[in-house]
């Protein structure tokens, strides 16, 4: 593209009407070049408003940017050629001649998005529209951060724009990081951080003050842990007012402070489809028959961010129905349920897990939800509740599901107790789904093979598929995420273990049976395509996918060993 001369500040028609461009033509090689791409920094902003407030309804305009007003004739740039009905629309009611630039349609996008900027005091979390088609479309994730952060004139500002683009573009972290080079920020998409811009050194600390006076924390104090909370509200796609929750968390580190900021859209996003989540069907019908149980315990387990109360919500809206009473201990509540009492733990005030759980116990509950199990009185709550009439469902951190007999037996209860409440175990993870719109059929290599303990008689490799990437996926190969599980539906020989049994006889007695692994819900999700060798491997502990079941797969781990 050309150089415009140096003169600061000024549009081209401007620099033209007083004379430091020579010509017309001249200026319009300064705005577009050869390509049809434009320079949208040298247009003008009052030449704009001339043009385009002789339209009042801007719906009847073709999609058009004006360029210069040069000797009554406006030229104006479109990606469309447009009818000689519009023209003389044009022509009309601007009362000039008019002549027609060819301009690239990305050229026309951007400039459509630095018109319809959201407004920076609002949050936002609506898609951009591609004007052309009217349909949602994938941006920079860059570009957009620049565009929003450049109509931000102070600090509160620039964070709502940060929490506006991780909203559209599905993040459920935001993470601010003080470098020497300024504040790095990241959001998590997908279980996946990505860094998306780093913030000039010069308001990295005036950001990070800011977000602590909207979290209500000590400004003064940069010495210590904080932990605060936002409750804002948000505009949606369809122009909705909705609750957003952010929990905001600080850390002194070695150049500052860093922040994250988890968001929590306060309105249910969960439907009663237990379909959804991403079990198999055997393992469904499995988990559907526990929760018809009118008693019992059913423990979920998996790291911070495995999605384990997804599936907890999701199970209580499925069975949460008017002739039942449901009630929650949470810490924190992050969604509010339709149908369902939810109560939070506030330790400071003696509400804690065991507290809020025998307080449950005295309103006539069908069917409870104990955030965690965390403590010995926890513990022998939440079992003594499920032997005495109440569907108990809980969650734990261990690695798999036969990991969480062992932890709930060393936090106490009567191991006989425990045979006798527990329904089953569920333990999750989250793998990335392949992008739909880029992915292809993928064939296996055979170091992957070797990965998962796998022969090629053993899978479908016609069905594998692999994302190559594209502006859906932020050229990821992947959207989206859905649950992988292993599923222990604890029979009378189980109990008899759970009684008297090491975690050696578990295994030993898991890996004889059918039982649903996460190596076999592995297999079954690459056998469908949802996912893919890489993201198993990333995801899944290793111990889980070198447990064989059966005899027969037993056999085909031995020759990968031996191989």
């Amino acid at each position: 593209m050309s150089q415009a001369p140096n003169n600061s500040g000024e549009s081209v028609w401007k620099r033209l009407r007083h004379g430091n461009i020579s010509s017309c033509e001249e200026a319009l090689q300064f705005l577009v070049d050869p390509h049809g791409d434009l320079h949208l920094n040298w247009l003008d902003q009052d030449l704009s408003y001339r043009f385009f407030r002789e339209f009042e309804d801007r719906n009847m305009l073709p999609p058009v940017i004006p360029l210069l007003l040069w000797r009554n004739c406006f030229y104006i740039g479109s990606p469309q050629t447009l009818s000689d009905e519009h023209i003389k629309l044009i022509s009309d009611r601007t009362l000039t001649d008019i002549k027609v630039i060819k301009i690239s349609t990305d050229s026309y996008r951007k400039w459509f998005r630095r018109q319809n900027i959201p407004n920076p005091n609002e949050i936002h979390s609506a898609q951009p529209i591609n004007p052309l088609t009217g349909e949602t479309e994938q941006v920079d994730i860059g570009e957009v951060t620049d565009l929003y952060l450049s109509q931000a004139v102070d600090q509160t500002r620039r964070i709502n724009a940060l929490i506006s683009i991780a909203l559209q573009h599905r993040a459920s972290d935001i993470h601010l990081e003080p470098t020497p080079k300024g504040l790095r920020v990241r959001y998590r998409i997908d279980g996946i951080l990505r860094d998306i811009k780093t913030l000039p050194l010069e308001i990295s600390r005036k950001i990070i003050v800011a977000l602590k006076v909207m979290s209500d924390m000590d400004i003064a104090d940069s010495r210590r842990p904080q932990d605060g909370r936002i409750g804002r509200a948000y505009t949606s796609d369809e122009n909705l007012s909705l609750n957003l929750d952010m929990r905001v968390s600080t850390l002194p580190c070695v150049c500052g402070e860093k922040a994250v900021i988890r968001l929590l859209p306060r309105d249910n996003p969960f439907s009663n489809r237990l379909e959804s989540l991403g079990f198999s069907d055997r393992a469904l019908k499995i988990y559907d028959s526990w929760l018809r149980q009118p008693q019992g315990l059913i423990i979920m387990t998996g790291p911070t961010g495995s999605g384990k109360t997804s599936t907890l919500y999701t199970s209580l809206q499925a069975i949460a129905q008017e002739h039942v009473n449901v009630i929650t201990v949470e810490d924190p509540v992050e969604y509010i349920l339709p149908n369902i009492t939810q109560t939070q733990v506030c330790e400071p005030a003696g509400m804690t897990f065991a507290a809020g759980l025998r307080a449950i116990l005295r309103q006539d509950p069908d069917i409870v939800m104990v955030g965690e199990v965390r403590d010995p009185e926890t513990a022998e709550t939440v079992v003594r509740a499920a032997l005495t009439g109440h569907l108990v469902l809980s969650t734990m951190h261990t690695n798999d599901a036969a990991s969480a007999i062992p932890r709930l037996k060393d936090l106490g209860p009567d191991p006989g107790l425990i045979s006798d409440a527990l329904l089953g175990v569920v333990a999750q993870r989250l793998l990335r789904k392949n992008c739909p719109h880029c992915s292809i059929s993928y064939h296996p290599t055979p170091l992957e093979l070797q990965s998962l303990r796998l022969e090629r008689e053993d899978i479908d490799p016609s069905r594998w598929r692999k994302g190559k990437g594209c502006e859906k996926c932020f050229f990821t190969g992947y959207i989206g995420r859905e649950a992988v599980v292993e599923l222990i539906d604890i029979d009378d020989a189980f109990r008899h273990m759970i009684y008297e049994g090491t975690i050696s006889q578990m295994n030993r007695y898991l890996n004889e049976i059918e039982f649903n692994s996460f190596r076999v819900a592995a297999i079954d999700k690459l056998n469908l395509g949802i996912t893919t060798a890489e993201e198993v491997l990333r995801v899944l502990p290793r111990s889980s996918l070198h447990r064989v079941n059966s005899p027969v797969s037993r056999q085909a781990h031995i020759k990968a060993i031996n191989a």
